[in-house]
């Protein structure tokens, strides 16, 4: 695959703009807030969020520990029963 067609996709993955089958909505929201760390430990907020920026705010309540290693955000129509909460 060509660099050109790479980065586009590794920028929307990293944006959480291609959060796969599991999303709430086309748009993703409202839904629950999760992310994966690098770890493949999952974090998912405790209650739906309306936006993209109340999702945001809800991981920078994150520990800053966690925060700097997130390898993926995205929102889900259902919280993961083994989803850690901030």
């Amino acid at each position: 695959m060509r660099m050109r067609n790479v980065l586009p996709v590794a920028l929307l993955i990293a944006a959480g703009l291609l959060a796969g089958a599991n999303t709430a909505s086309a748009a993703g929201y409202p839904g629950f807030q999760c992310f994966k760390t690098t770890d493949r430990v999952e974090y998912c907020s405790d209650a739906k969020v309306k936006n993209h920026a109340v999702g945001a705010a809800w991981i920078k309540t994150c520990p800053a520990d966690v925060v700097a290693h997130i390898s993926k955000p995205y929102v889900l129509a259902s919280r993961p029963s083994g989803a850690h909460s901030c």
